[in-house]
């Protein structure tokens, strides 16, 4: 190994470890909210120094820098018997999470913005089809090829317009903070790092609904949905914090290491 190579893994050892320790020290500030007296949604400010080693090294050290953060997380402060499969998901989601990130930010805001408001807008529509096909034509090809699908018709109807009016939410925003912050550069990375965040926090957050219901007895008695969608505002709220927060920190990274 030659020397600028075993440097740089010093770095990344070295930087990694300072952030999971950061994410420790904040994550004992946490606190959860209980559904049928267990422990359901965790509050939690940690994320941004959890995602951060994988923003900045690549989706193999966010794997590891979220398992971990899991891991020793639990062990300073258990909160509710230990699901492997969360940590499972927890990697999951710091590997989506630079891999997303890295397919996005060599591209053109502007463009990036217009790609969103069409996805977004052919989400909410087909949303809006779905409901109107289950509504008024019952009996139609399309309506009972989404009936078949069971209980979770709710997503095929009710999830995509929420998914859709989200989105929005989120452009919303992101054009609060251009106007706020358009001077500076912490602008320019504040989009891509919300759909960078989102994708995987929603993708990991519904699986992990599912997992708690399998293995918190009382848990299993809330209807999916039910226990899913405020789960997913939590969801929303976090992804705008973290994504700030990370628009920042890389701000300040490569104003204060880009000549490291």
């Amino acid at each position: 190994m030659n020397k600028s190579k075993s440097s740089y893994y010093i770095k990344v050892i070295v930087q990694t470890g300072l952030l999971i320790a950061i994410a420790q020290i904040v994550k004992m500030f946490s606190t959860y909210i209980y559904f049928a007296g267990a422990p359901a949604i965790r509050i939690s400010f940690s994320g941004p120094f959890t995602k951060m080693p994988g923003i900045l090294f690549g989706p193999v050290v966010g794997g590891i820098s979220a398992g971990l953060s899991d891991i020793i997380g639990y062990l300073i402060k258990p909160q509710g018997p230990y699901i492997p499969w969360l940590g499972v998901t927890a990697i999951l989601g710091g590997i989506l999470t630079p891999l997303i990130w890295k397919g996005l930010k060599n591209i053109e805001i502007k463009k990036l913005q217009t790609i969103c408001i069409i996805v977004f807008s052919a989400i909410g529509l087909l949303g809006i089809f779905n409901h109107i096909q289950l509504t008024y034509y019952e009996t139609g090809t399309w309506a009972k090829y989404i009936s078949s699908i069971g209980k979770t018709t709710t997503f095929a109807t009710v999830l995509l317009i929420a998914t859709s009016l989200v989105g929005f939410l989120l452009l919303l925003i992101d054009r609060i903070i251009q106007k706020r912050y358009n001077q500076l550069k912490i602008y320019n990375n504040f989009l891509k790092l919300i759909i960078s965040v989102g994708i995987p926090g929603l993708l990991v957050t519904t699986i992990n609904t599912q997992l708690l219901r399998m293995f918190i007895p009382v848990l299993s008695k809330k209807a999916f949905i039910a226990f899913l969608l405020p789960r997913l505002v939590e969801e929303l709220f976090i992804t705008v914090y973290i994504s700030y927060m990370l628009s920042l920190l890389l701000y300040l990274y490569n104003n204060l290491f880009k000549n490291k």
